[in-house]
């Protein structure tokens, strides 16, 4: 690693499949950590869904970025998928949350047109309080063909297995 550059290590692991959750494990810089179930939801979890996102387009200040500066994975999640308010002012992370839904979404309904894509967008985006990211098509299918690659990974994957990617600077 370059001096002066920290990565937080993700892991995430395969739990039996009379499981209702996978797990995520998050090892900071400092040492800390934290661990949380992911519920699975179709093809990848939705934390997996988050990290690919963030990770590929360079966005620091969503749920990883929380996570990698301190936050424990539960407080984190309960901030976005609750009603307390207290994200209000954290566009990116309520951007990444619309960004995903319209991403799961896509992979159960098997894609949606450009177009339809932006107007869901918009409207996870309105539900949320903040406006649509400025990203263009072009980001959004580098995203896409990260999440096949990371599922192309994650699927075969035998049960207490692990994937393990870093999120950083």
């Amino acid at each position: 690693m370059e001096k002066g550059l920290s990565f937080m290590l993700v892991r995430f692991t395969k739990n039996a499949p009379a499981a209702t959750a996978d797990t995520l494990t998050c090892v900071r810089p400092d040492g800390s950590t934290t661990t949380g179930g992911m519920p699975r939801q179709g093809i990848l979890p939705h934390d997996a869904f988050h990290f690919v996102v963030e990770t590929t387009l360079g966005w620091h200040d969503a749920f990883f970025g929380h996570v990698a500066r301190g936050a424990a994975l539960e407080d984190v999640t309960a901030k976005l998928h609750g009603n307390s308010g207290g994200w209000a002012k954290l566009k990116q992370a309520l951007q990444a949350e619309a960004l995903v839904d319209c991403l799961q979404a896509g992979q159960w309904a098997g894609g949606a047109d450009p177009a339809e894509f932006a107007q869901n967008l918009i409207a996870g985006c309105r539900r949320r309080g903040v406006e649509p990211p400025d990203i263009t098509a072009e980001e959004i299918d580098r995203v896409r063909v990260a999440l096949r690659e990371f599922g192309a990974v994650w699927r075969p994957l035998a049960p207490g297995a692990s994937l393990e990617r870093t999120f950083g600077p």
